[in-house]
């Protein structure tokens, strides 16, 4: 009752219809009760029902995208997730301001962005196919140096 609900919903014709899909999600997730889920389902039905059929379409097919990029940026933030877990127990000792300097020349704040998945110009930050292979590859170096070390304390 108390959301913000547009009241001209019915008079749309001409719309960027990705701009009207990011309105009605945002309205959806300020529904917070049974009954303001139940309200909100009844306006979009109405304003679903309102639109001519070149609208429709052009509504779905801006719909279809945006469900897909968010199920695309869903499955990256599941891979930065996984990948942080398996990261857990390195990050407790191995120098992440060295492996920023020394193979990406880049800072610590640079590569804790990629390895957290934090938001950085609106996404989650993430590491290119070519960065994950250099951090592969420090992370071995750093591996092999911890070998030698042990073997030549003997």
């Amino acid at each position: 009752m108390g959301l913000p609900f547009r009241n001209n919903i019915l008079k749309i014709r001409i719309m960027d219809a990705k701009a009207e899909i990011k309105k009605w999600k945002a309205e959806f997730a300020l529904a917070n009760t049974k009954e303001e889920r139940a309200e909100y389902d009844k306006r979009f039905k109405t304003f679903l029902s309102s639109l001519s059929p070149a609208e429709k379409k052009k509504f779905a097919q801006a719909y279809r995208e945006g469900a897909k990029d968010a199920i695309d940026e869903a499955k990256k933030i599941a891979r930065i997730i996984e990948r942080k877990k398996k990261l857990d127990g390195v990050l407790n000792f191995a120098s992440m301001s060295y492996i920023a300097e020394h193979y990406f020349g880049k800072s610590r704040q640079w590569l804790y962005h990629r390895i957290n998945g934090n938001t950085v110009n609106g996404k989650p930050a993430d590491f290119t196919p070519e960065e994950l292979k250099t951090f592969s590859l420090a992370l071995s170096d750093l591996g092999e140096m911890l070998k030698r070390a042990s073997s030549a304390i003997l």
